[in-house]
């Protein structure tokens, strides 16, 4: 079975019309099941995804996971409904130093997450497959929406990250401890600027739908 993790209500929809996932189970969040396939809504931010992906990780037991969404490009040559395929993950809100650690460094020792190489070469082809623009490149992830040019501009030179979102580290690093291949995909949906607020609400619906087309081709 493949699970599938998106934190917005619009981003679980659309997978769950794609994958055909109807049938709704016990858990402490939105999750549903389809034929080979779950889609569980996480909720917004990092304890949210970390939660959902602990339940359903031992719960139900997937044999390999993906989580799509969309993020804010800190990378100007990113448009929007870009995909961004992350090749690994770093949560920006983590700050260690005084002891020595790097930023976004975590008390494992590891500062980046990274995506099951396979499941994201797969993702890659799907890509490809359906038209859709993508590039890979590296997420950064905190629980804070970005809406300051000059801090984007900052995380993008401090991780070498080309996007931005809240949930994408905290769902790799379960992943991660737990040994299961997950892979994290996102759509560009706004600049991670000014305006940001207004550019999410603007291309949340299509950013969603395309992960939507993604999903299926990842299955069927």
């Amino acid at each position: 079975m493949t699970a599938f993790f998106a934190a917005e209500p619009e981003e679980a929809e659309a997978l769950r019309r794609a994958l055909g996932a109807e049938e709704p189970l016990e858990a402490p969040f939105p999750l549903h099941r389809g034929e080979g396939v779950l889609v569980a809504e996480t909720g917004v931010g990092k304890v949210a995804a970390a939660m959902a992906v602990a339940h359903v990780l031992t719960r139900l037991a997937p044999k390999e996971s993906f989580f799509l969404g969309v993020a804010g490009a800190l990378d100007p040559t990113l448009r929007a409904l870009d995909l961004l395929l992350a090749e690994r993950a770093v949560q920006w809100d983590v700050d260690l130093t005084p002891f020595g650690r790097a930023p976004g460094e975590t008390a494992f020792g590891v500062r980046f997450f990274p995506s099951d190489p396979t499941l994201l070469a797969r993702a890659e082809g799907a890509a490809q497959a359906l038209g859709l623009s993508h590039r890979r490149g590296v997420v950064a992830t905190g629980d804070r929406f970005l809406a300051q040019a000059e801090e984007a501009r900052r995380l993008q030179a401090l991780h070498g990250a080309h996007a931005v979102e809240m949930e994408g580290a905290a769902a790799l690093m379960v992943a991660w401890r737990f040994r299961h291949p997950m892979a994290l995909v996102r759509a560009v949906t706004d600049g991670a600027g000014e305006g940001a607020a207004l550019d999410f609400q603007a291309f949340l619906r299509e950013a969603s739908r395309r992960l939507g087309l993604l999903a299926r081709a990842l299955v069927y």
